[in-house]
């Protein structure tokens, strides 16, 4: 997946592109989070498609740990065998 960043060579504005998109999605109640929209946004206005992949850093890593069934298999790179182990088997007191 690519980042803003390696898209940007492409799409200089893409950042500000998305912040001013995600901005007006919120304003009328709608999905800021749904990158297919986004995509069909850029295409519109006649920017470069950034490619039917989400864009790796589209949503932060705390929305993607809040939703796993939108990111299955996706984890933060934290090492969870050894840093709390009461932590991680299950409890919620770690």
């Amino acid at each position: 997946m690519a980042t803003f960043t390696e898209l940007a060579a492409d799409n200089p504005n893409i950042r500000q592109q998305y912040d001013d998109w995600r901005e007006q999605r919120s304003a009328n109640g709608e999905d800021p989070t749904d990158y297919q929209a986004f995509r069909q946004h850029l295409m519109a206005i006649g920017a470069p498609d950034p490619g039917e992949s989400e864009i790796d850093d589209f949503v932060g890593d705390d929305f993607k740990a809040a939703n796993p069934d939108r990111y299955p298999g996706w984890t933060s790179g934290e090492d969870l065998s050894s840093a709390n182990p009461d932590r991680y088997a299950g409890r919620s007191d770690g």
